[in-house]
């Protein structure tokens, strides 16, 4: 009786591709009142946003924007002054395999950013790093059964089956009022930054709750004496519905940023405190993963009859997925620059988490890099501001094999310096890490299954001795036994290498 194959049509997930490129871009603004008096960068930050990822043949076109923003000193002047820059991104990253209609996953990253004043302009040089992922979305037909095969023996293999099923994109904006006390005799803000935590993120009903805040840190000029700024930090909680269909809820992540800080200040007269207005648009990116199992044809013999006629092929598919979130704290201590004055009190820092390697050992990962940190100070027995580079090393443990595709996300989320000596800062970064790795593999699956020639067979018994790397199902394949056979023949139903063992034929 000829064979009877049932197909099942799957949808599967396989990456195409991940390409990393290190950009140098360049925002520039106008200094306002710049002549003759020399302009003194103090404090810089600089933020990067992918807003367009076009997914076209063999390559991914991305289109973004730069913001970037900077404290500086005006010649002998202790006063404080800011300005902000803006530019746009446009790269093309190069990805044999892309194609139109695939799915595109981007991350920015700010690696380095430097500040210099130029001809009446201040000129920001910052590097970034932008990874690119393509994933595909294809149906491939597998074999899931045959039937009236009583003298066939089969061997199906299970197949879990991650996807990513829908993205979406939120923006919830945040607002607040700061009071803020007389004696700090607030005059502007400065310079504006923040992280989000993400306290829960639970299926509601029409989608995602996700719960929060937004820790919003705003450098505000001061008019004290000895003390021309002060960073004002205030969280904001959010509570925020993101729609999805119910049945996606079920594996959602959540990557949430911050795209803006927006403030201003209304100082008080004498007799009132001033207040703080904040406004943060919150970005989060949600994807929504579905699992499956399913089972295909691995292999398939004859034990009687017909030899069987297989027709393999080899196929990728995305099997798992693994994310883990943690918080972390690097600690350490850092040189003042050379010629830098010993510090006296620290008003604001600012840094910037660079990964030099990552590495896989023990099933376990490590991520180890650099933070380079600007430090705004007021030094011992002076009145003008003045700022100093320091760089601090960190290793990050992960209980998850990492590689360079994975995706690895490290933000920071507070940044703090106490003059430990006269030449020398005690360093507390806070770090938020994200990593994200999804498991491909390639898979050998029968396509065909046919019947060919009738093989004679002579009844009786043989004896083999199975090699060290053998099992029952290759013995079995090799005989025309079944498997089942294989087991029963050998002592306690365990094949030794070595061991002699008779089969019925």
């Amino acid at each position: 009786m000829p064979l009877k194959v049932l197909r099942k049509e799957i949808e599967a997930e396989r990456e195409i591709g991940h390409k990393y490129l290190q950009v140098l871009s360049r925002a520039e603004a106008l200094v306002p009142g710049a002549g003759r008096e020399a302009i003194e960068p103090l404090l810089w930050d600089a933020s990067a946003a992918i807003v367009r990822a076009d997914v076209q043949n063999d390559r991914v076109v991305l289109d973004g924007t730069l913001s970037c923003q900077a404290v500086y000193r005006q010649g002998e002047d202790t006063t404080l002054r800011a300005l902000s820059a803006k530019s746009t991104v446009s790269q093309v990253a190069e990805l044999t395999g892309a194609q139109p209609g695939m799915l595109c996953r981007v991350q920015a990253v700010v690696e380095n950013v430097d500040a210099r004043y130029e001809n009446g302009h201040m000129v920001f040089l910052v590097s970034l790093g932008l990874h690119v992922w393509v994933l595909k979305l294809e149906n491939l037909e597998v074999i899931d059964q045959i039937e009236d095969g009583a003298e066939v023996e089969t061997r199906f293999r299970e197949l879990p089956l991650v996807k990513l099923a829908a993205e979406a994109n939120e923006t919830a904006v945040l607002t607040e009022r700061v009071e803020l006390p007389r004696a700090l005799d607030a005059r502007a803000t400065l310079m504006d930054w923040g992280s989000v935590q993400i306290d829960s993120s639970e299926p509601d009903l029409g989608g995602m709750r996700v719960k929060g805040r937004a820790m919003i840190e705003t450098l505000v000029a001061s008019g004290v004496e000895g003390k021309p700024g002060v960073v004002v930090k205030y969280p904001i909680e959010f509570d925020k519905l993101i729609e999805l269909p119910e049945w996606l809820c079920g594996e959602v992540s959540v990557l949430p940023s911050i795209r803006s800080i927006r403030t201003q200040l209304e100082p008080g007269d004498e007799e009132e405190d001033g207040t703080l207005l904040l406004q943060a648009d919150v970005y989060f990116e949600i994807a929504a993963n579905l699992r499956e199992r399913t089972q295909a044809l691995e292999d398939a013999y004859a034990t009687s009859g017909a030899e069987l006629k297989l027709e393999t092929r080899r196929i990728a598919l995305c099997t798992d997925r693994k994310c883990v979130c943690s918080a972390e704290v690097a600690r350490g201590t850092a040189p003042l620059g050379e010629g830098a004055p010993a510090v006296g009190s620290v008003i604001a820092v600012r840094a910037i988490p660079n990964m030099a390697e990552i590495s896989a050992q023990g099933g376990k990962g490590r991520i180890s890099g650099l933070i380079e940190a600007t430090v705004l100070y007021m030094p011992v027995g002076s009145d003008r501001p003045v700022s100093t580079s320091a760089e601090l090393p960190f290793t990050l443990d992960v209980p998850q094999e990492l590689d360079a595709d994975d995706m690895v996300r490290i933000g920071v989320t507070s940044a703090e310096a106490n003059a430990l000596m006269s030449d020398r800062l005690e360093m507390k970064i806070g770090l938020n890490l994200c990593c994200e790795r999804r498991v491909c593999e390639e898979l050998t699956l029968v396509a065909a299954v046919e019947e060919g020639e009738r093989a004679p067979r002579r009844p009786g018994y043989i004896v083999c001795w199975p090699e060290s790397d053998e099992d029952a199902w290759a013995i079995g394949r090799r005989y025309g036994v079944p498997e089942s056979a294989v087991l029963e023949g050998a002592p306690e139903g365990k094949l030794r290498s070595g061991q002699p063992l008779v089969l019925r034929i």
